[in-house]
């Protein structure tokens, strides 16, 4: 699910900024000041052969899941992500259906995005652009340019205000926004099998992930 690799990019944490570019430093600086990297949960399941220390890693990571996800429009991001004309037959009719797929999105973000976003931002330089806004200003857009070494690379994000709050509800990196990477995604696996199988292999993929089968 190359989809859950792209997510985020993050000093302190300030919940009450107004400024959406200091939720994207806030988020950024919890994922790396805070989180352990992709790099360290694999060498305890490969290398190690260390499951205890896995599962250590992990809970050290939930210790700061609800403080990262003041900062994420969780429920906005998935969704986007769903095409309407599933969300309209399955959503509308069961609202329990959109629970339940938020709550496993959320988690697989939560279990694959925070670790690798931590290995991502390793030893690079971030600048950020002045924010667009539209929709009166409810909606605004950020451009982060990420330096490594003589390379640059492009992210840009999408942040929707909520009361005194910008949260982080889809990214861009180098042409493709997250929520339309994740909704083809979403649209095949209900097109060609069910919404029940979609709903299914996140399961699955999310026990794979809290049991270091899968990264």
């Amino acid at each position: 699910m190359k989809w859950l690799f792209l997510f985020l990019a993050i000093t302190p944490v300030f919940a009450e900024e107004k400024d959406p570019v200091q939720t994207i430093k806030a988020l950024v600086s919890v994922l790396s000041t805070h989180i352990v990297a992709d790099s360290q949960m694999k060498e305890a399941v490969s290398v190690s052969k260390d499951k205890a220390l896995f599962q250590e890693h992990r809970k050290s990571n939930q210790k700061f899941h609800v403080q990262i996800a003041q900062f994420i429009d969780f429920e906005k991001l998935g969704f986007d992500s769903m095409p309407k004309k599933w969300r309209d037959k399955y959503w509308v009719v069961k609202a329990s259906e959109k629970k339940k797929f938020l709550e496993l999105l959320q988690e697989l973000v939560e279990g694959i995005v925070y670790p690798r976003a931590k290995e991502f931002f390793k030893d690079v330089k971030l600048s950020y652009k002045k924010p667009t806004y539209t929709d009166g200003g409810k909606y605004a857009d950020v451009v982060c340019v990420v330096h490594v070494k003589d390379k640059t690379a492009t992210l840009r994000y999408r942040l929707v205000q909520q009361k005194d709050q910008w949260k982080i509800y889809d990214v861009n990196l180098e042409g493709e926004w997250w929520t339309d990477s994740l909704k083809s995604q979403f649209n095949h696996v209900i097109t060609t099998k069910s919404y029940n199988e979609l709903i299914s292999l996140m399961q699955k993929k999310l026990k794979n992930v809290q049991e270091g089968m899968s990264f």
